[in-house]
């Protein structure tokens, strides 16, 4: 059993080695799954009730298919997707609540919980490539 120093958290993981970094990382990839699934749902009933939810209309799609990119990119270690990920995260959110403020009190524990899951992601790539280097120097150095 481990003790309250030594356990991991979800909402902010312990990154030592690379499959530390992968795993932060995959956090941001799935947060990018998630946000462009739900975005394609809410779009297409937007397209068959005929209006929009949550300042969410038909042309959601498109903002759909840039989290799918982004969430392709993070998956790769992308650390440039992990941060536009975040970003475009935060500014939809920011014009979402600002459009309708109603929304705010509901969708605000789920945007924190996307927006740890993209930090996460920038935490993880970034933690993966510099881990990686620093393995790869160890390597070149051993066989010297």
């Amino acid at each position: 059993m481990a003790t309250e120093g030594t356990r991991d958290s979800w909402y902010w993981p312990k990154i030592t080695n690379i499959a530390d970094a992968a795993k932060a990382s995959d956090q941001g990839f799935w947060a990018a799954v998630l946000v462009a699934g739900i975005t394609t749902v809410i779009a297409t009933i937007t397209v068959f009730s005929g209006r929009e939810i949550a300042a969410i209309n038909p042309y959601a799609y498109i903002d759909a298919a840039l989290f799918a990119l982004i969430a392709w990119r993070i998956r790769r270690r992308s650390r440039a997707f992990a941060v536009v990920g975040l970003v475009l995260f935060l500014f939809e959110k920011i014009y979402q609540f600002s459009v309708e403020p109603q929304v705010a009190s509901v969708g605000a524990i789920m945007a924190i919980f996307f927006v740890l899951l993209f930090i996460n992601g920038i935490r993880g790539t970034f933690a993966f490539h510099r881990l990686a280097q620093k393995s790869l120097g160890s390597t070149l150095q051993q066989d010297v």
